[in-house]
């Protein structure tokens, strides 16, 4: 059964699956393979000699079954069961309490700015614009991060308990890549035709339109530009798988990858 589960993990990670498709081929393949630990029982129960090792494959065989069935509501509904000892066995393995504490923390954290440090005072967030070839460079944006191992889209591995403690601390949606992810690389330019736009990417040799600006703050852009020196102080990831609280518990959407962005000024001398 380690074999099929050492198998279906390379595979998968060649393909770059994410972790909730991966959860759930693991939890069918190990439902499957577990039968064989039930067929070997049922052999050594045949046989006096054998029949403790019978009793132990047995009852290895009903546990396995019983975390497969754990995998099987986390993974295919929003359901929880009463008598999950997951977290108790997690804790008593030495699971990562800590770096769960970090990642619920990290979402809540601010985004820090991402090109240079500015007065607070003169960054306005930008309204922008973003047509459907910005949108596909956002999304070819959002595969080159993945590829890179910048951006995950996994929760961070958090359970739904702790991600619907972040969204009542938070009063908004729950994203799957964590906090609204900066860019490593943006800039703020004026195309030949007079558009104002956001460009970015993994470098700045690999940067493409995202968006275009049409206001900073309630100022139009054309009118901003005359008075100011503009510059992007922030642009950020958002959008994407999220989990919003519900009812039942938490329901997952799927929305557009999009940008926002925060441009700083100064008076033109």
């Amino acid at each position: 059964m380690l074999t099929a589960l050492d198998l279906i993990n390379r595979l998968l990670n060649y393909f770059n699956i994410q972790d909730k498709p991966k959860g759930k081929a693991f939890t069918v393949v190990a439902f499957l393979a577990n039968f064989y630990i039930l067929y070997l029982a049922i052999n050594h129960l045949r046989f006096k000699l054998y029949r403790w090792w019978g009793v132990l494959f047995l009852l290895l065989f009903f546990v396995f079954l019983y975390f497969i069935f754990l995998n099987f509501l986390y993974y295919f509904t929003n359901r929880r069961f009463k008598y999950d000892i997951s977290p108790i066995v997690e804790k008593a393995l030495g699971g990562s309490v800590k770096a769960r504490t970090e990642a619920e923390k990290a979402y809540m954290q601010p985004t820090a700015n991402g090109n240079g440090v500015f007065d607070t005072n003169h960054v306005l967030p930008a309204r922008l614009h973003i047509d459907d070839n910005q949108q596909v460079a956002i999304n070819n944006l959002v595969d080159a991060l993945q590829k890179q191992g910048i951006l995950t889209l996994n929760y961070h591995g958090l359970h739904d308990e702790a991600l619907s403690n972040i969204a009542r601390k938070t009063a908004a949606p729950v994203l799957a890549m964590g906090a609204p992810l900066p860019l490593p690389y943006f800039e703020l330019q004026e195309t030949l035709d007079h558009r104002w736009i956001i460009s970015g990417g993994v470098n700045a040799l690999e940067s493409a339109e995202l968006a275009t600006v049409e206001a900073v703050g309630l100022t139009p852009m054309h009118t901003a530009a005359k008075q100011y020196q503009l510059a992007a102080a922030q642009v950020v990831l958002t959008g994407g798988p999220q989990k919003h609280p519900g009812r039942s518990g938490l329901r997952e959407e799927t929305e557009p990858f999009s940008i926002t962005a925060r441009i700083a000024f100064t008076e033109i001398a």
